[in-house]
């Protein structure tokens, strides 16, 4: 049996609508989400982005959806550390954690995949990974000083997310939880070393260790027709996989789902492929699913989260502790 998890999505917030419409499903989103039990939504981070996400404040909508909610976690996946200020940063979220009863988790990285967006922020790329250290330090030590037990409690909230040794390293060395993403990362070959080096340095003998992995899960009546749902908004991916020296030649829409580790088809399949995952239930604490293509609708989504918590998690140990 694997071990307990809790279960939470994330979402880019594809703005696929005009902003008030794709904010007001975005509640709706996390609504639904809690209902199914959900313990956890995640909203990443998109600057100067109109295609991509409109979710350059996610601080600002969990806001709003605090006050639609009540059980599930308000988290960032993740805020761009080097774009903020840590003292002004560590205030808004306190502000959240207390309006929301606590219910804050606060992601974070150093911005590796929004390399377009340094120059607007007059930070120098190549100088991420140490503003990152510098700028976690001030923000941790907000924590730690304030008066505020709120801001206390949200110091022991912090995640990291990191594609290399030392990043994980460093999340176990500061106590905070760590974050692996889905697409490239090759489960077996980068992503099992990186979560084996996060619990191998965790010395905290206070706290257990946090490890939160997110996997793309496209429920579907079999695989060919998720393929199909999937082909129109992966497209682009191949282009990019061919930039980034990840795919050469033609390259297929099974390929491309092979490559970013998109677990789709019917319930079977799924369930089927998770199990293969190298790194998945052997080492999470949190399994975070991300349902949303760039085309998908808010009923799409919902319902892609309503068999993942039904059908799917329930597999894997997962019980909705909200029901009944």
């Amino acid at each position: 049996m694997a071990n307990p998890f809790k279960l939470g999505f994330l979402t880019h917030v594809s703005a696929d609508a005009e902003p008030q419409t794709t904010y007001n499903n975005l509640i709706r989103l996390f609504v639904a989400a809690e209902k199914l039990g959900y313990e956890s939504g995640w909203i990443a981070q998109h600057h100067l982005s109109r295609g991509t996400g409109l979710s350059p404040s996610p601080l600002l909508l969990l806001s709003a959806i605090a006050a639609h909610t009540q059980h599930i976690h308000l988290a960032t996946g993740i805020t761009v550390l080097p774009f903020e200020d840590p003292i002004r940063l560590a205030e808004d979220a306190t502000v959240l954690h207390s309006l929301s009863q606590k219910r804050v988790q606060l992601g974070l990285g150093s911005g590796g995949a929004n390399v377009v967006s340094f120059p607007a922020f007059d930070v120098e790329y190549e100088k991420r990974s140490e503003i990152f250290n510098t700028k976690l330090n001030r923000l941790q030590n907000q924590f730690e000083n304030s008066e505020l037990l709120d801001a206390q409690d949200l110091r022991k909230k912090l995640w990291h997310s990191h594609s290399t040794p030392e990043g994980a390293v460093l999340a176990a060395q500061q106590g905070n939880g760590f974050l692996l993403g889905t697409a490239v990362h090759n489960p077996a070959t980068v992503q099992k070393p990186l979560a084996e080096a996060y619990l191998n340095t965790w010395k905290n003998k206070e706290q257990k260790p946090r490890l939160g992995i997110i996997r793309a899960v496209f429920p579907a009546t079999d695989r060919q027709t998720a393929q199909q749902e999937l082909a129109p908004d992966l497209k682009p991916f191949g282009e990019w996989l061919k930039r980034e020296k990840l795919a050469t030649g033609d390259i297929s829409t099974a390929d491309i789902i092979d490559k970013l580790n998109v677990h789709h088809g019917s319930v079977d399949d799924i369930t089927s492929s998770l199990k293969n995952d190298p790194c998945l239930f052997e080492y999470l604490t949190d399994f975070i699913v991300v349902v949303q293509s760039a085309s998908s609708t808010i009923d799409d989504a919902i319902r892609r989260l309503e068999i993942i918590a039904t059908q799917i998690a329930p597999n894997f140990g997962w019980v909705n502790r909200y029901s009944g």
